[in-house]
């Protein structure tokens, strides 16, 4: 499948505001400024991919209205291997993009004004495959074993995975969104979603064995709305609708996919029925969790994001003065200013 994600965690480079203009310019739609329409409140929203499951409770609360119920007119725009979104809403070149928490505190730590609203997967997805009828029964054996690992080497949870079980026994191999090499067996293991490679596997007859990172302790949010900090100091009350519109479209995703299902099949024609009624129905572990039944979907703690940075400093993602630049970087729209739902602890040292 062509647009299956090489890496779902770009900690890239800071952009120059040049770059970032251009990328803005080209984006469909044109004008990413917002504006009003109809009496609606225009707002851009930047996807990190292509059309996809892990979406799909941005494109229920588009379909179903929940957006223009709340006052929203919203665009969604597509993504891809090189739309550096996280690094587009931490300059301000759009309003909201969706990102992962590392790279967010990563922005921040580094000097981008962008803050976590809306944690649509509770639950981390990054994941290590290996083929069902494989010997590897652990993640561990995994990451001791001989051979290649279609991954990238850079990112966060494979320097987490050194960090508790040493350095590893595999020499990584690029991803590039085929799986033509783990399915001929050409490598050992691969990086994934949980809610898409597998699955994607699955619908085609190659049956996987799924290591959840999570599991062994590094579990950041993910799928993360980001809004830019000059839009959630001007217009809170435009941020809590959104938010909240969001959460009515996932719960309408996680009740009745097959829809919205169809909407991303026909922008995104890579996916068959199947794969997508596959994905749908694995996402309500991922992004259910006890906070999202006691407040709503969507929900985030202070203390998972203080995990987090705790863990970026362990694996050497930032130091600890880069720990103290990265300031408040999340709020649940509608929680009291400066409550623990609205800040990580870190931001109180930050001054």
């Amino acid at each position: 499948m062509s647009t299956l994600r090489p890496c779902r965690v770009r900690l890239l480079p800071i952009l120059s505001l040049f770059t970032l203009l251009l990328v803005a310019g080209c984006r469909e739609g044109g004008n990413m400024s917002a504006g009003e329409t109809g009496g609606l409140r225009k707002l851009s929203v930047q996807l990190n991919w292509f059309p996809e499951p892990e979406f799909g409770g941005l494109y229920a609360a588009l379909e179903n209205g929940h957006f223009r119920a709340a006052g929203l007119d919203v665009e969604l725009i597509k993504g891809g291997a090189d739309v550096p979104a996280g690094q587009l809403v931490a300059s301000g070149n759009t309003e909201v993009a969706v990102v992962s928490a590392a790279q967010l505190a990563t922005l921040r730590a580094r000097g981008g004004r962008a803050t976590a609203v809306f944690a649509s997967f509770q639950k981390a997805p990054r994941s290590v495959i290996v083929r069902a009828d494989s010997d590897l029964k652990t993640l561990k054996s995994v990451w001791e074993a001989k051979g290649r690992i279609m991954a990238d080497s850079g990112l966060p949870w494979v320097r987490w995975l050194t960090s508790k079980y040493g350095p590893t026994g595999l020499s990584f191999v690029p991803y590039g969104g085929s799986l033509a090499p783990f399915i001929s067996k050409d490598v050992t293991a691969m990086q994934a979603f949980a809610t898409a490679e597998p699955v994607q596997l699955e619908a085609d007859k190659v049956p996987t064995r799924v290591f959840l990172v999570a599991e062994t302790g590094y579990d950041p949010y993910d799928v993360v709305l980001a809004v830019h900090d000059d839009l959630l100091t001007s217009e809170p009350v435009t941020v809590e609708a959104f938010t909240r519109a969001l959460a009515a479209g996932w719960k309408d995703y996680l009740a009745n996919p097959a829809a919205t299902n169809a909407v991303i099949k026909r922008l995104n024609p890579d996916f068959s029925a199947r794969t997508l009624e596959l994905a749908a129905a694995r996402l309500p572990a991922f992004v259910q969790s006890e906070d999202t039944a006691s407040h709503r979907l969507g929900w985030m703690t202070a203390e998972r994001w203080d995990t987090l940075l705790d863990q970026l400093v362990t694996i050497g993602e930032l130091d600890s003065s880069e720990r103290t630049k990265v300031g408040t970087i999340f709020l649940n729209p509608g929680s009291a200013p400066n409550s623990k739902d609205s800040q990580s602890p870190a931001a109180s040292s930050a001054g």
